[in-house]
């Protein structure tokens, strides 16, 4: 969430006026001198609002509004994902392709059964194969099969590689999920911080009228001069025009939620969602020793590096000799039912000599994959300790940002009130007056940041450990209550 600070607001107002200008927006005066102010302050009378083209402006914001977003709870939104999401759906696909794989090395472990037969009619009489008669049919039907009883330990190297590899692909279809999760939760945050800035941007619009309309009073009992006046309505407009910029970056992230969860028209949180903040009960060791046990992109990488070293074992066994059990019945006569019948059984054997280096080759590729494997799991390692450390960072920092923040926005409104009755009795200057009104306005962003930077920091604790924190506490964004996960037809935890 990008926050925009009071004094680049401050100065977008006179850009604001120009454009309403260039428009044609009715009511809003032609510029006679640098961005036309001094032609806008001059055509206002005294004691009005001087918000050139604020009425023009509201109107199109409102017609620009579009249809009500659809009201929904973080946990709505993540079912709704839950079933929405492309990537998440791909990582399912390879998941699925993964369990079949493993069924196809279990079946290498079975035997192999075949069964042909054939009919043949010839207008030229033939000798049967018994050599003592002319025919011109014949009938025959074969039934054989065969085991390997020995392959070099390849089918077991093969069978642990196939399972390792759907560990690999569940714990790869988790982190999905669980990013899924996360882009959701920094979604819909985003939604009810934007909202909670639009409450603030609007309070301070108050604020303003009433520091317009206090000024003016000190005006007519001589205490203010006119330049006053013209500062506060200056301010008076600035403010309308954030609360404007609020309002559009609110309904910008209703459609990013929409994006986010997969649907084609605005969400928005319900009017019960807020961002919560609280201590988190996890010290900084305690959780690098989950994120090692329990994170989905760790063990998917641990698996995928046990099941390329299987794959070594398996391309080493070509070295080793083969040994195979055949048999076969057959029928096979001029006359239906077949009465000539045989059996066969055969015990063969081999042994790789050589095989123009293919088996080297292929040993090198898979200890080269094994290698690489293993790289990329102390990779994902060292990556989840640094994510994990700035995760845990930014909840503690947002944590102890809020209380000052807290503290600042308490202070600040203190300030205000002691600003405004020194200006009354001519101690302070409207300067000070409008310092005051910033720094309230700034702790009120600031405030809604850490709290905002708080979810944030703990979605991305459980994104990473691959779960939710135990006593951590979420937001209360209007989930059910004992909601304890997401769960789908796999059976695997959200």
């Amino acid at each position: 969430m990008t926050m925009v600070p009071p004094s680049a607001r401050r100065t977008s107002a006179a850009l604001f006026v120009m454009l309403l200008v260039v428009a044609g927006v009715p009511g809003v005066p032609a510029a006679s001198g640098p961005l036309g102010l001094s032609a806008l302050a001059a055509q206002q009378p005294m004691g009005a609002d001087t918000t050139p083209g604020m009425a023009a402006a509201d109107s199109l914001l409102g017609r620009a509004a579009g249809p009500a977003a659809r009201e929904v709870t973080l946990e709505e939104a993540q079912q709704i994902a839950m079933r929405n999401n492309p990537s998440l759906r791909r990582s399912k696909s390879d998941l699925d392709v993964a369990r079949y794989q493993r069924l196809a090395a279990y079946g290498n472990f079975l035997p192999s059964l075949n069964a042909g037969y054939g009919y043949s009619n010839s207008s030229v009489a033939r000798l049967d194969p018994t050599q003592q008669a002319l025919t011109r049919t014949s009938y025959s039907f074969q039934l054989s099969g065969s085991y390997d009883l020995f392959t070099g330990l390849r089918r077991f190297s093969q069978m642990k590689a196939s399972n390792l590899n759907v560990q690999a692909q569940e714990s790869s279809y988790r982190e999905a999920r669980f990013q899924t999760l996360l882009d959701v939760k920094t979604a819909y945050y985003n939604a009810v911080a934007n909202r909670d800035l639009v409450s603030v941007e609007a309070a301070r619009v108050k604020r303003q009228q009433d520091q317009v309309d206090f000024v003016r009073q000190q005006l007519q009992l001589g205490r203010a001069t006119r330049s006053d006046l013209l500062s506060s309505q200056v301010d008076l407009n600035n403010a309308k025009l954030a609360l404007l910029n609020a309002r559009n970056s609110a309904r910008s992230a209703t459609f990013a939620l929409a994006q986010a969860i997969g649907v084609d028209q605005p969400v928005a949180p319900v009017a019960e969602a807020s961002l919560g903040i609280d201590s988190l009960s996890y010290e900084r060791d305690q959780l690098q020793a989950l994120a090692m046990s329990r994170a989905p992109s760790v063990q998917s990488a641990r698996a995928s590096a046990q099941a390329a070293r299987a794959q070594v074992a398996s391309a080493k066994s070509s070295y080793l000799p083969d040994l195979s059990l055949s048999g076969g019945y057959s029928w096979q006569a001029q006359d239906f039912p077949p009465g000539n019948r045989s059996w066969s059984i055969r015990l063969t054997g081999s042994i790789p000599l050589f095989n123009g280096l293919q088996r080297e080759s292929q040993l090198f590729q898979a200890q080269a994959q094994a290698d690489a494997a293993g790289a990329q799991e102390r990779s994902a390692e060292l990556a989840l300790r640094k994510n994990v450390d700035d995760a845990y960072n930014q909840v503690q920092t947002a944590i102890a940002g809020a209380d000052l923040a807290q503290t600042s926005v308490q202070l600040s409104q203190e300030n205000l009130r002691v600003t405004q009755e020194r200006y009354r009795l001519g101690l302070s200057t409207i300067l000070d007056l409008q310092s005051a009104q910033i720094n309230l306005e700034q702790a009120q962003v600031d405030l809604v940041q850490r709290k905002f930077d708080y979810q944030i920091g703990l979605a991305r604790l459980e994104a990473l450990l691959g779960g939710a924190l135990p006593g951590a506490a979420g937001s209360t964004a209007g989930n059910a209550p004992g909601a304890s996960g997401v769960r789908n037809g796999d059976g695997l935890n959200r």
